[in-house]
C-alpha cells in the first residue's frame, strides 16, 4: 500500500475514533466542521506528525518553503468553512485539539513502524517519507 494511502486510511480511522472519543466537548460543536472536512483534519494531521518528527530527529528540518504554502492552505480552507482568524488561532492553540491530533500523530507514527520511545526509529520513518516523496516527506527533509 503505498503512503498516501496508508496516511488516508489511517487518518479516517482515527478521525473516526476521535469522534466516539471526543475530546473536549464541551467545544465539540465549535470545531465540527474542521475536524470533519478531510482537508483540514489531514492538514492538522500531517503537520502533527512533521511537529513530532522535528522534535525527535535533529538531523530533521522542515522545508519552509513548502511548508508555509501548506499551512496557509489549510488556513485559507479552514477561512472557507465560515471561520475566522482568531477561530482558526483558538483552534490551533486548544489543548484539548492539540492533545487529540497529537494522540492521532502518534498513533501514525506507531503504525509506520516508529517506537516513540526510540527517537532514531522516528527519524527512520522520516526518512522512509521523505524517499517516497509523500505529503509528510515534501514537507522535511534531512539536513
Amino acid at each position: 500500500m503505498d503512503p498516501w494511502t496508508r496516511l488516508v486510511l489511517t487518518a479516517t480511522a482515527a478521525t473516526m475514533m476521535a469522534l466516539l472519543t471526543t475530546v473536549g466537548a464541551s467545544r465539540a460543536d465549535e470545531y465540527d466542521a474542521l475536524r470533519n472536512d478531510p482537508e483540514v483534519e489531514n492538514g492538522v494531521l500531517i503537520v502533527a506528525i512533521g511537529d513530532l518528527i522535528r522534535d525527535n530527529c535533529p538531523s530533521i528540518e522542515d522545508r519552509r518553503a513548502r511548508s508555509i504554502p501548506f499551512l496557509i492552505g489549510l488556513v485559507n480552507r479552514a477561512q472557507s468553512l465560515g471561520y475566522s482568524r482568531s477561530e482558526i488561532e483558538d483552534y490551533i492553540d486548544d489543548d484539548a485539539e492539540q492533545a487529540r491530533v497529537m494522540a492521532r500523530a502518534q498513533t501514525w507514527l506507531v503504525q509506520e513502524g516508529a517506537d516513540l520511545a526510540a527517537p532514531e526509529t522516528i527519524c527512520t520513518v522520516a526518512r522512509d517519507e521523505i524517499s517516497a516523496q509523500s505529503v509528510i516527506g515534501r514537507l522535511i527533509r534531512e539536513r
